[in-house]
Order: structure tokens, then sequence, then C-alpha cells
């Protein structure tokens, strides 16, 4: 409802402008002023914001569909043992591009903020393999030790169809491996952080999920040897949301 209500907005918006509708003039006039800084943003780090383009059609499907529409999707692209075991490379692909509960707008932000800072600091290819890395790994860990649970009695077998999707295990491992990236006296503190969050939802909800997201933060800092090649490392000296790299910085070109 609140990615319809934004397109509808966006409408009302591009319609007040046609008929140069004076409060929409000036909102428009301040727009101009920082539309170059947005799509040098964009530009910068072009992976995370074709992901995000790629999660908002997929929100969208997801509003606009019933509610047994929505479980069926979440279901059939879920990381669950049963759609492990019978199409994991199509499930490990595609729940990464599913976020439940309307998510979007919550990951639209820490996207732009973590992110995009990240690909632009790493290059696009040292971002992607981080983020795969960490949704990848942790997934299937979190089903492996999920398997053995239920085997051994621990874990009750109807969660073998739990749904499971979404970006916060790659989202996880990126924001840890952003940790090389930030200054230093930031730099501890982010990663404390990370962890305390990590480890305390883990303690509170003692859910798989949970346990997927300390593996990913794991992995993340696991990553540290690609924060050291010299690409990124001659970054290191550039602001962190600098909108224009330095000429030949762009992480396409790495």
């Amino acid at each position: 409802m609140v990615l319809l209500v934004a397109v509808a907005l966006a409408v009302m918006f591009s319609i007040a402008r046609r008929y140069e509708f004076a409060p929409v003039m000036r909102v428009n006039a301040q727009w101009e002023r920082v539309r170059p800084f947005v799509v040098s943003y964009v530009r910068a780090s072009p992976a995370t914001f074709i992901y995000l383009m790629i999660l908002m059609i997929t929100t969208l499907v997801m509003v606009t569909s019933s509610n047994q529409v929505v479980a069926l999707l979440l279901q059939e692209h879920s990381t669950n043992l049963t759609e492990l075991f019978s199409n994991p490379l199509r499930v490990v692909i595609l729940s990464a591009f599913w976020a439940p509960n309307y998510e979007f707008l919550v990951w639209a932000i820490l996207f732009a903020l973590v992110l995009a800072p990240a690909e632009r600091w790493l290059g696009t290819r040292r971002w992607a393999i981080v983020f795969i890395a960490g949704h990848v790994i942790a997934t299937v860990g979190v089903a492996w030790g999920l398997w053995l649970a239920i085997r051994h009695g621990y874990a009750s077998r109807h969660l073998e169809n739990a749904i499971d999707v979404g970006v916060s295990y790659g989202f996880a491992a990126v924001a840890a491996v952003f940790s090389y990236r930030l200054p230093n006296r930031w730099r501890w503190w982010w990663a404390l952080a990370l962890v305390v969050t990590a480890v305390s939802a883990l303690a509170i909800g003692r859910t798989f999920t949970d346990a997927g997201h300390l593996l990913a933060v794991c992995i993340g800092f696991a990553c540290y040897p690609l924060s050291q090649s010299d690409e990124p490392r001659s970054r290191i000296s550039t602001p962190i949301w600098l909108a224009r790299p330095k000429s030949g910085d762009y992480p396409t070109r790495t």
C-alpha cells in the first residue's frame, strides 16, 4: 500500500509540474539542484540500484496480488529444506529477489546508505562476490543446521517448509566487510554494533534466520582480503558518500 501511494504521489507531482503549480515548481527547483548528485551516486553503484529496481518490481507484484498468491510465490522461492532438496539452484538464486512483509522502503534506504558506497569502494565484481557468498553460504549453512536439528529432534518438522526469502544475508555480509572501509575511529564501533545486533537477535529470537544473519556477518568479516586489493585501497582516501568518484574510479571498470 505504501509503495502504491508513493507511485500515486509521483504521478500527481508530474501532473502538477506540467501545470506549473507554484509549490510543486519550488520543489522541482530544489530537485534540479540535487539531481546531478543523485544521478552520479546511482551511476557509481550500478549493481546496487539495478538490484533495488528488481526488488521494487517483485514488491509491486506482491502488493497487487492476493494473500494466496503471495503465500504461493514466497513458498516456491523459499530456501526451506523441501525446496532446497528439489530445486536447490533455483531457490538459492530467486530467494534473494523477494522482500517479505513489504520491506522494500526500508531496504531502499539501507541499500543507498550501505550497499551503494560499499560497491563504489570494492568495485562491482568484489561487491557481488561478498553479497553472493553471504547469501549462499548462510543459506546453505542454516539449512544444514536445521536439517540436523530436525533429524535429532531439536526442531519441529514443520520447519522443513518454513518461508526463508530476502536480501538480509547478503546485506549482512556486505555491511560487515564495509567495516574495513570506515575510518579507524568508526570501524570498531560499526563492527561491534553488527556483532551485538546479530548475537542479540539470535539470543532473543532463537530462529534459524537469526543464526543465518550471524553467520553472514562472520562471512563478511572473512572477506577482508578483498578489501586489500589495490583498487579498494586506492579509494580509501575518498569520502565515503562521494557523489562523483575520481576519473577511472567507477566500479564498473574494475
